[in-house]
C-alpha cells in the first residue's frame, strides 16, 4: 500500500512539473510575435500554436501595402489578449455600439511571385532546401499593427513604404515622403498579430525542388505542387512505375 501511494505521489508530481512546463511554454509562444518578412516555423499542439523564427532571407526593398482597419470584436480581442499577456497598457478603447471604431494597419508584403522568383535563385539553394526538409514552414506576409494616430497618417500618405535592412542588418519598415525618410524597426513595431504564406513545391526539369508558389495558409497549394516537398519524389517514383 505504501509503495503504491509513493508512486500516485511521483505520478501526480510529474504530472503538476509538465502542466507547468506546458502553460510556461504556451504563454512564452503567445508572447513573442514574428517579424514581418522572417521565415518561421509553425509549431504547439491542439490547445495552442505558436511559431518560431528561424531566420530572414536576403531582402532589398519589398513593397509595403498598407491597409487601414476598423477593430471589430475578434481583432480588439486579439490585440488586447496580447497587450495583457505583454504586460503593457491598453490605450486603445473599444465599442461595439461606437459608429466609429478605432483604426490599426495591416501591413503586408503581397508580390509573392516576385519573392518566389529570389528564394528560387542559385544563391539560395542552401536555404531553400533547408526550407523542403518541413512542411510547418512558413513565410510571415502580413502583421497588424496599433500605431499612434500621428504613425499611421505618415504611413498611410506615404507614396513609398518598403521593407528593407539598415546598416545594422535589422528589418525596418522606411517611409519615403518627397525628401523625407522615416524608419521604424519592425522589432520595435506594437505588433499584435501576424499572418502566414505557405510553400508550395514542384521541380524543375532536372528534378531540382523548386517553390512554385506561395500561398496564404487558409488557401491549398495550385495543382501539381506541394505542400510537403517529399511528396514530389513520391509521385515521380509512382510515375515511373
Amino acid at each position: 500500500m505504501k509503495l503504491a501511494h509513493n508512486i500516485f505521489l511521483v505520478l501526480l508530481s510529474m504530472a503538476v512539473l509538465g502542466c507547468s512546463s506546458y502553460k510556461a511554454k504556451k504563454q512564452e509562444a503567445q508572447l513573442i510575435l514574428p517579424e514581418l518578412g522572417t521565415l518561421v516555423k509553425t509549431k504547439g499542439g491542439i490547445l495552442y500554436s505558436a511559431v518560431e523564427q528561424i531566420g530572414t532571407p536576403n531582402w532589398k526593398n519589398l513593397k509595403v501595402e498598407v491597409q487601414q482597419l476598423p477593430f471589430n470584436i475578434e481583432s480588439y480581442v486579439t490585440y488586447a489578449k496580447h497587450m495583457r499577456r505583454a504586460g503593457k497598457i491598453n490605450s486603445i478603447p473599444y465599442n461595439d455600439s461606437l459608429r466609429y471604431k478605432p483604426k490599426y494597419l495591416r501591413l503586408q508584403l503581397l508580390d509573392k511571385v516576385n519573392y518566389t522568383v529570389i528564394l528560387n535563385e542559385d544563391k539560395t539553394k542552401e536555404l531553400r532546401n533547408y526550407l523542403s526538409l518541413d512542411e510547418n514552414h512558413r513565410l510571415v506576409t502580413a502583421i497588424d499593427v496599433a500605431f499612434t494616430e500621428d504613425d499611421m497618417q505618415l504611413l498611410l500618405n506615404a507614396p513609398n513604404v518598403l521593407l528593407t535592412k539598415d546598416n545594422y542588418n535589422n528589418m525596418v519598415i522606411e517611409v519615403t515622403n518627397g525628401n523625407t525618410k522615416t524608419s521604424f524597426p519592425v522589432k520595435d513595431l506594437p505588433t499584435f498579430n501576424y499572418g502566414l504564406s505557405a510553400f508550395c513545391w514542384g521541380e524543375d526539369r532536372y528534378h531540382n525542388r523548386r517553390i512554385q508558389n506561395i500561398v496564404s495558409e487558409e488557401f491549398k497549394c495550385p495543382k501539381g505542387s506541394y505542400l510537403k516537398a517529399s511528396k514530389i519524389d513520391t509521385d515521380r517514383a509512382y510515375l515511373k512505375f
